[in-house]
C-alpha cells in the first residue's frame, strides 16, 4: 500500500520563470522510511510544504493515506506528522509539560497523554529531561522533543525536513536512532542532504536536484546496481592528486573519477584488472606519492554525486 503518491507535480514561486520542483512524481510504500536526499536548494523543502498540504502545486496531484491532499484537508492532516526546519515549541514548557499539552489538543484523555508522553521520553533518550525547559535542551534533544510532540497524535506518516542539519555528531546519532525507534508505528519521510543519514535508517531512497527526481529506489538496490568496484586512491599531497587526475583525464581507458576532494580520488574503471595495472605503472612511472590504493565498492556518496553531475552535464 502507498500512504504517499504524487504525480507530475510542478511548483513556481512569484517572479521565477525555472520552477523549483518540475514533474515530480513519488511513491511512497507504507512502513517505510523514505529518504528524500538532494543537495540544498534541491526543491526538497517545496516538495515536503506541498505534501504536506502548506502550499498548493501549480500543476499535479498528491495523495496521503489515499486521499487526494489540498492546503484544506483538515481530515488528512490530523493523520500526519510534520517537522520543520524551525522548532515551532513553547520554550517555556518544560518537555513533559510541552507533550502533555500536545496531548491534551489531540483529544488524548490526562492518562494516555501521561503513558504516551512516557512512551515516547523513553525511546527518544529524553526521560531524564522531562523536567528540563524546552529553552534549556540541546540542539540534539529539541529535535528529539520535536519529533516526539509530532509523535504523540499517533500519525500514519510522519515527515521531517532536515531533522539532522544543524546537528553535531551525538546529536544527530541520537536523532537518528529515534527514528530508528518509532519506524515500526509510523512511516517516516526524511528530507535531508547527508548521506550517511539515509545510509543509516533508510531503506528506500529518492535523489532530487534542481527540481527533478533522478531515481527512486531502495538503498540497497541502489547500492547493487552500482556495485561494480571502485578504485580509492589518497595522495601524500594535492601537487601529487593534481598529476594522477592530469593522467585520468588524458586516459579515459583507465576509468573516470566519480568524486574526489583535496587528498583522494575515487575512479570508477572500465575494466578493473586493466586499470589496476594501468594506474600502478603510471603512480612508478611519474613517482606519485600514495597513501593508500584500495579497491572497494561504491558508497552511497558515490552513487549520489555520479548521478547529480551525470544528470548535469
Amino acid at each position: 500500500m502507498m500512504v504517499i503518491s504524487c504525480s507530475e507535480l510542478t511548483k513556481y514561486y512569484s517572479g521565477e520563470k525555472i520552477p523549483a520542483i518540475k514533474k515530480l512524481n513519488l511513491d511512497v510504500a507504507k512502513g517505510a522510511v523514505f529518504g528524500f536526499l538532494g543537495p540544498n536548494g534541491a526543491g526538497k523543502t517545496t516538495t515536503i510544504k506541498i505534501l504536506t498540504g502548506q502550499m498548493s502545486p501549480d500543476l499535479g496531484k498528491v495523495y496521503i493515506l489515499d486521499s487526494e491532499m489540498t492546503v484544506k484537508s483538515i481530515d488528512i492532516k490530523r493523520k500526519i506528522g510534520y517537522i520543520g526546519q524551525d522548532h515551532m515549541m513553547y520554550s517555556w514548557m518544560k518537555s513533559e509539560e510541552l507533550l502533555l499539552f500536545v496531548g491534551s489538543i489531540f483529544g488524548l484523555s490526562k492518562s494516555d497523554a501521561k503513558s504516551r508522553a512516557k512512551n515516547l521520553l523513553d525511546i527518544s533518550g529524553l526521560s531524564q529531561a522531562k523536567n528540563k525547559r524546552v529553552s534549556a535542551l540541546s540542539g540534539g534533544m529539541k529535535q528529539r522533543l520535536g519529533i516526539a510532540q509530532a509523535m504523540m497524535g499517533k500519525p500514519e506518516v510522519l515527515f521531517l525536513d532536515e531533522p539532522t542539519s544543524a546537528l553535531d555528531p551525538i546529536g544527530r546519532k541520537e536523532v537518528l536512532n529515534f527514528i530508528h525507534e518509532i519506524k515500526d508505528e509510523t512511516t517516516v519521510f526524511m528530507s535531508t542532504h547527508i548521506l550517511e543519514d539515509v545510509e543509516r535508517v533508510c531503506d528506500t531512497v529518492a535523489i532530487i536536484d534542481n527540481g527533478e527526481i533522478i531515481i527512486q529506489e531502495e538503498t540497497k538496490n541502489l547500492k547493487e546496481k552500482f556495485s561494480n568496484n571502485i578504485i580509492e586512491l589518497e595522495f601524500a599531497n594535492q601537487n601529487e592528486l593534481e598529476t594522477l587526475k592530469k593522467i585520468v583525464n588524458n586516459r579515459p581507458d583507465l576509468g573516470e573519477i566519480i568524486n574526489e576532494s583535496s587528498e583522494f580520488l575515487v575512479i570508477h574503471p572500465k575494466d578493473i584488472d586493466y586499470s589496476r595495472k594501468g594506474f600502478l605503472d603510471e603512480i612508478s612511472r611519474n613517482n606519485i606519492g600514495l597513501l593508500r590504493f584500495e579497491l572497494s565498492k561504491p558508497s552511497l556518496e558515490d552513487i549520489f554525486v555520479k548521478l547529480v553531475e551525470g544528470k548535469n552535464e
